[in-house]
């Protein structure tokens, strides 16, 4: 029963089966047929028993006749032809039973075979069919998406494989470039060269057009670079868009292609709370920016702003030891030789009172006067050096330094100072920065001291033979013998200072009246370029 209700379920529904519909169709189509055919063969034999039922019956009533009559052919021929009906009757019969049991073992196998075992196949890879499809089509059609499926996944797999040995090959290029540039900035100073040599390296890795450092002022001093360093140009956002305030933002921005130029990656340099710049990279308008091209760019990002941080504590750190070894000499020279000058002039000043002018001869009081005169001298070359060496040099290096100078002397005096200053790409050392302000201060001293001037122009200007020349020029009287050490005492320090330098310093009259100190050196550290004299002019205020 349960056999036979799946059977006509399923001959319920011919066109999802077509092939097990049409066996079924065949098969009952044979079974009819013989079954026709038996009940034709029946048919005949009653027909045939009718025809001659009644013949029988007459002879059978008649008197009994001799075999060989009529009588006796007709039942010779109803003997003969009966049984062999019979017989036929009997085969017909057992085809058909045949023909049904065969049958239904066909259609019992046909139903496994092409319904149970194409549904279960079916339903293990769901695909869409067409209407229109037998058994065997689906089926085909189902091994081709399985095939064609599995040709996807193999490709499929083939393509992860090639993405993950590119990531695998990416990183490790991403880790040799770190190592190269942590390398590069271990080997030597960080300067403007090795920083330069490390943007080559990253451009390389991430693939971008033009690789970019807008330094803040912090970092151009420690660094003496310019206020960008590019590979090959520089970068189109730098036209609109202040490196040094991009800084301010904690994390990498892609800023995406415009009309003139391409995809922009912008990546703070900072460490701490402190900030030293912006990275810029330029890519191609058509270029595919992924998280390992930021992930690279962040990590120099961060080795850079390390090593730029390492460089600028080290200088600061030789800055505040220097200024703190010249505080310790001043308070050396305060608390003994200032002292001692001070006390010695007051006795000078008891000795000069005690003496009685009348009696005394004239070499005596002008001894006395000329040793009171010698200790006010020396004593006030004791105040200037200390005075000198209290002298503070900030962070911002020689050029605020000189800008306070120049704001202090102006409101002591009624001087009115002009300061130009062109270093280009020069770089001083502390100890260069500190005699180049004491000799300023000096000259500036000097002109509010002797000379009576109005004005007074400072000039820092470094040229392409590698010597930085510092004038400083004023509108006084001029100097009376510039050479006499002994009474000009502060042309005697300024010329040990240029000669710590290896330098000079002229002292002589200025072209229009006046006078004029020209401090000319050959800075202890060369730029990155020597022959690149493109001023960089950097007055803070």
């Amino acid at each position: 029963n349960t056999a036979m209700t799946r059977i006509l379920a399923v001959l319920s529904a011919p066109r999802r089966h077509p092939l097990f519909a049409g066996l079924v169709a065949a098969l009952a189509g044979c079974v009819l047929s013989t079954g026709i055919t038996f009940l034709g063969g029946l048919e005949a034999l009653r027909q045939f028993e009718g025809a001659f039922a009644p013949m029988l019956e007459s002879c059978a009533s008649a008197s009994p006749t001799p075999a060989s009559g009529p009588c006796g052919e007709l039942k010779t021929v109803y003997a003969t032809i009966d049984p062999r009906l019979s017989i036929v009757l009997l085969m017909q019969g057992l085809c058909f039973a045949l023909m049904v049991g065969g049958s239904w073992l066909i259609i019992g196998r046909a139903h496994r075979a092409l319904v149970r075992k194409p549904q279960a196949a079916l339903e293990l890879a769901p695909f869409s069919d067409a209407p229109n499809h037998d058994e065997i089509d689906r089926l085909i059609n189902r091994v081709a998406q399985l095939a064609a499926r599995q040709v996807g996944y193999e490709a499929e797999g083939r393509w992860g494989q090639q993405l993950v040995n590119e990531r695998v090959r990416r990183n490790a290029q991403a880790l040799q470039t770190l190592h190269q540039v942590a390398r590069t900035y271990s080997d030597a100073d960080v300067s403007e060269f090795s920083l330069l040599n490390a943007l080559s390296m990253l451009e390389s890795a991430l693939g971008a057009q033009t690789v970019a450092v807008g330094l803040s002022g912090a970092a151009r001093a420690a660094l003496g670079a310019a206020a960008v360093v590019s590979t090959h140009g520089e970068p189109a956002l730098a036209a609109r868009l202040s490196l040094e305030r991009a800084a301010a933002d904690t994390s990498a921005r892609l800023l995406p292609a415009g009309d003139d130029r391409g995809q922009t990656l912008v990546v703070p340099l900072a460490r701490g709370d402190l900030s030293f710049g912006t990275l810029v990279a330029e890519f191609p308008a058509q270029a595919r920016i992924d998280d390992l091209q930021t992930q690279l760019a962040e990590s120099f990002a961060h080795l850079t702003a390390l090593a730029i941080s390492t460089v600028s504590r080290s200088l600061e750190e030789r800055r505040v030891a220097l200024m703190e070894e010249r505080s310790a000499i001043a308070a050396e020279l305060h608390d003994s030789l200032a002292q001692s000058l001070a006390f010695m002039r007051i006795q000078v000043a008891r000795l000069q009172g005690g003496l009685d002018l009348d009696e005394q001869s004239p070499v005596v009081t002008q001894a006395a006067d000329e040793l009171r005169a010698g200790l006010s001298t020396a004593y006030r070359e004791v105040r200037e050096l200390i005075a000198a060496f209290r002298v503070r040099m900030g962070p911002g290096g020689l050029l605020v330094a000189v800008r306070e100078a120049v704001d202090e002397f102006s409101q002591r005096s009624a001087l009115e100072i002009g300061f130009e200053a062109d270093m280009g790409r020069c770089h001083l050392q502390v100890n260069e920065e500190f005699h180049v302000l004491q000799v300023i201060r000096e000259a500036l001293s000097n002109a509010v001291q002797h000379a009576r001037a109005q004005h007074v122009w400072i000039e820092l200007r470094y040229g392409p033979s590698h010597q930085l020349v510092a004038t400083i020029d004023d509108d006084g009287r001029g100097l009376v013998a510039p050479e006499d050490d002994d009474v000009h005492y502060g042309l005697g320090i300024m010329r040990e200072r240029a000669g710590t330098l290896a330098g000079q310093v002229r002292v002589g009259p200025r072209p229009g009246g006046g006078t004029r100190v020209c401090l000319s050196f050959a800075p202890e550290r060369l730029p990155t370029d020597v022959s690149d004299t493109t001023p960089t002019t950097e007055i803070p205020r």
